[in-house]
């Protein structure tokens, strides 16, 4: 594949993948060539090649003869365990960046953590809060961990889109972030260990709430 098609199909990849994360492109819907070529502006090979990749990350199913399907989300028993390796994952990778952080990385993440704080938007604050904490679990340098992670997220954030998120929710979040970060600060291990656990737990219990809802309409 050449470079110009490499960056094509990244670039389509990126955005498919966007469509079906914020919940324009629901579970089940049908992923259709002509259709993607029309909206994206890019070619079907890059296209094609984009759907295989999302195939391998779990959010598109590749079905021969029918096309691109758009996965279901989790059952809530794989949910529990995406979350417990969440707990797992991200505690080792933000341990790890406490030991690497310096403290211009870390002013950083309270510039962005900030930012976050200051939007009453909350399609806006869902978006960002995925890449502070990312960029939190960049400062590991555990590259492949981080990538493993991210999988986790794609997992289940296209459902916890479909979610429409209070003042109290935003709220919540703000303040572990406020945790999160003083426990960085202070090197305080085992402070920071539980305002993780405590920030993905939340998480699981909003997607938990989000289920029952779905189920009953």
């Amino acid at each position: 594949m050449s470079t110009a098609s490499t960056i094509k199909s990244l670039a389509a990849y990126d955005l498919i993948r966007d469509m079906i994360l914020s919940g324009e492109a629901l579970p089940g819907t049908r992923l259709v060539l002509v259709d993607l070529e029309k909206k994206l502006g890019v070619g079907r090979g890059p296209i094609r090649d984009a759907l295989m990749r999302l195939d391998k990350s779990g959010l598109v199913q590749n079905i021969p003869y029918k096309g691109a399907i758009v996965m279901m989300p989790p059952s809530s028993k794989e949910i529990e365990h995406i979350f417990n390796l969440r707990i797992q994952v991200e505690c080792a990778l933000a341990k790890e960046a406490m030991q690497q952080a310096t403290a211009e990385d870390m002013d950083r993440l309270e510039q962005l953590a900030g930012d976050l704080a200051d939007t009453r938007d909350a399609d806006f604050f869902f978006h960002k809060d995925r890449d502070f904490h990312l960029q939190l679990y960049s400062l590991s340098r555990m590259h492949h961990l981080l990538a493993v992670d991210s999988h986790l997220l794609d997992y289940v954030e296209g459902f916890l889109n479909t979610r429409r998120y209070s003042p109290e929710d935003i709220s919540l979040f703000i303040q572990q972030h406020k945790d999160i970060l003083t426990a960085m600060r202070d090197k305080d291990e085992e402070k920071l260990m539980e305002a993780m656990r405590r920030n993905i737990l939340v998480g699981l219990e909003l997607m938990q709430d989000e289920m029952k809802r779905l189920k009953r309409h």
